[in-house]
């Protein structure tokens, strides 16, 4: 495989975490900069009243179907949702990027929940031809998240199971953000270590970062996923470094090649290594990356 597919790979598990298969190299740059769409917004007139055949076309929006508590009404997905583990045994429908039409109509579904616009423009005219609803779930904040909970809770008649989890996720929150540190500190999110990818002009994960009274360092340059150079990360110093957490082994070899190349970041021991399908992915389990990201902070501040 070439440096390039690598990469891109890499960059394609922000959103679709596990084997991927890119194809063309802007792909990747499209999918993480359209931004254009509402929390939800739909791609068909007519709204279910109670969805009971579901199929999702994302990881976090698999995450999120479980957490309005219409785990059961899942009948499909993409072959990188592979949380909860109930769902590695449902048919795959494609892998977010390339959506099998003929597979997606087979499974007979109610509802299609799709994340992006141009990650669904290959299946929405069929959908829209079938009369079958598609409806993009597209969190663009942390309090994006418990809305899109709620609103999956009305699509399936799920209401009360669904604004329980929005509200418990809402308090914890709050807890969050009543006791952030009053220091500010930056922050480095690393995608990818050589060539060395970062988070930048990222809406979602810059507001989530304001939970734990950090700033992204690279919060306003115009991409959201730039190519930084190790030059650039000196020459803009950060008070953290978060890396994703594969093992203890790549963190520690990752903390030294950094700490040896002048990161005082690392110099100090301030890398903090986070599971990136809980960072990376707008549902639910973001705010469990939050509460790991905001203690460790606290505690190496």
């Amino acid at each position: 495989m070439c440096m390039a597919t690598r990469i891109r790979a890499r960059l394609y598990s922000l959103i679709w975490p596990g084997e991927c298969k890119p194809r063309g190299a802007h792909r990747r740059l499209l999918l993480l900069t359209l931004g254009l769409l509402p929390v939800w917004a739909w791609a068909q007139a007519s709204a279910p009243e109670s969805a009971q055949r579901i199929v999702s076309l994302a990881p976090h929006i698999t995450e999120l179907v479980f957490a309005a508590g219409a785990g059961n009404r899942l009948i499909g997905t993409v072959q990188s949702s592979d949380f909860p583990k109930d769902v590695e045994a449902l048919p795959s429908v494609g892998d977010g990027l390339h959506i099998d039409p003929e597979t997606l109509i087979s499974l007979q579904p109610d509802l299609v929940l799709g994340w992006q616009a141009g990650a669904t423009q290959g299946v929405a005219p069929i959908l829209k031809t079938l009369g079958i609803p598609l409806v993009h779930i597209n969190p663009k904040s942390v309090q994006d998240i418990p809305d899109a909970i709620e609103e999956i809770g009305r699509l399936t008649d799920n209401n009360v199971s669904a604004q329980a989890a929005a509200e418990s996720i809402r308090e914890r929150l709050t807890h969050l953000k009543q006791h952030a540190p009053t220091q500010s500190v930056s922050i480095v999110l690393e995608i990818n270590p050589a060539p060395l990818y970062v988070v930048g002009n990222d809406p979602l994960l810059n507001n989530a970062l304001q939970y734990c009274n950090a700033t992204n360092q690279f919060a306003d340059v115009p991409q959201a996923a730039p190519l930084i150079g190790l030059e650039n990360l000196l020459a803009n110093q950060p008070d953290f470094i978060v890396i994703r957490s594969e093992s203890n082994r790549l963190m520690k070899e990752r903390t030294e090649f950094l700490a040896a190349k002048g990161v005082q970041a690392a110099r100090q021991g301030k890398v903090i290594g986070i599971d990136p399908d809980l960072l990376f992915r707008p549902g639910p389990r973001l705010v469990d990356a939050l509460e790991q990201l905001c203690t460790q902070l606290q505690d190496q501040r």
